[in-house]
């Protein structure tokens, strides 16, 4: 049974993204004028919107783009003996809402991870921290690719924000993953200090606003309106946005939500444009609690007089 939760949240996070429950604590004060790596790349540092954290990376890593759904950021070295676009060492780092458990996550995805991989093999799956303190957990497992025949290592060091999961991917062809490569997914560091909400101009609030209105009343038809037909976000388009707020038992409209608010922590007009970032605060029947859940947009268009979610194409 273990192997087969452990397999699971493999799965889950190559399909889609996916981390570990845990409660951070103790969080470092770095500095917090920090813009995030799509309005500002800075080479050999990816620095997340919400929640606010930082990864370091060697600087000669090239970024990857994210032509499917997948991580928020790849990054990986250049080798003569691979093909073009292919990079060993590689990162990938995501952040992805979800209130599953293992089990269930086993039972959406594990087909699909036993239809791509075969040998799959877990190397170590243990409890860890961050150097803050922030509870984690490790695992390394290795596979070899049905379709290329080759054997590789992938180490996922996994934590968990309110409702963000977030996850760090090393992946590499020549055996176990080494102390170098850990310690670029142990540079995880949260920034709470970036989290304070930002204002926006009154057009963009109304516009947050309505999303929510219509996402509380599960009304998908309206919902999709507030998205762009040229939406595009990690390769998910707007066809497949819908899909998932039909159909993902992790969708805003599959909860009995009682109070949905946008809370942004990053704003920056770019003429037609504009990067925004920050969390969902909802309020769920029978829970006095509030959550946080990740935007994971990144950028809206003003098309015709209406703001509209464009997604996180260049």
């Amino acid at each position: 049974m273990k192997r087969f939760i452990v397999l699971s949240l493999l799965s889950a996070f190559m399909l889609l993204g996916v981390g570990f429950l845990a409660a951070p604590t103790h969080a470092q004060n770095p500095p917090t004028d920090l813009k995030p790596t799509f309005i500002s790349p800075t080479p050999g540092l990816y620095v997340n919107g919400w929640p606010a954290f930082t990864v370091s990376y060697p600087k000669e890593w090239v970024e990857e783009p994210n032509p499917a759904p997948g991580p928020v950021f790849s990054a990986g070295g250049i080798r003569p003996d691979l093909p073009p676009g292919w990079h060993r060492p590689f990162i990938g780092i995501d952040v992805f809402p979800s209130s599953l458990s293992l089990e269930e996550w086993a039972k959406v995805y594990m087909p699909g991870f036993l239809q791509a991989f075969t040998d799959i093999k877990i190397l170590s799956d243990k409890p860890s921290q961050l150097k803050d303190g922030t509870a984690a957990r490790e695992v390394e497992y290795e596979f070899v690719h049905k379709a290329g025949g080759h054997k590789v290592n992938d180490f996922i060091l996994m934590t968990k924000k309110e409702l963000a999961w977030v996850a760090i991917h090393l992946m590499n062809d020549q055996g176990r993953i080494g102390d170098d490569l850990k310690r670029i997914a142990y540079s995880l560091t949260f920034q709470p200090d970036r989290e304070k909400p930002v204002q926006v101009p009154p057009d963009v609030r109304a516009f947050l606003d309505m999303c929510c209105v219509d996402m509380m009343g599960h009304d998908v038809k309206a919902i999709m309106e507030h998205y762009s037909d040229r939406f595009l976000s990690s390769g998910t388009s707007k066809p497949i946005q819908e899909h998932w707020f039909r159909n993902d038992p992790d969708s805003p409209i599959s909860k009995d939500i009682i109070s949905l608010e946008a809370v942004v922590t990053v704003f920056e007009l770019r003429g037609d444009k504009a990067y925004i970032d920050g969390f969902f605060l909802s309020k769920v029947k029978g829970d006095a609690n509030a959550l946080k859940s990740p935007m994971r947009v990144y950028q809206i268009i003003n098309e015709h007089g209406e703001w509209k979610w464009f997604g996180n194409q260049k």
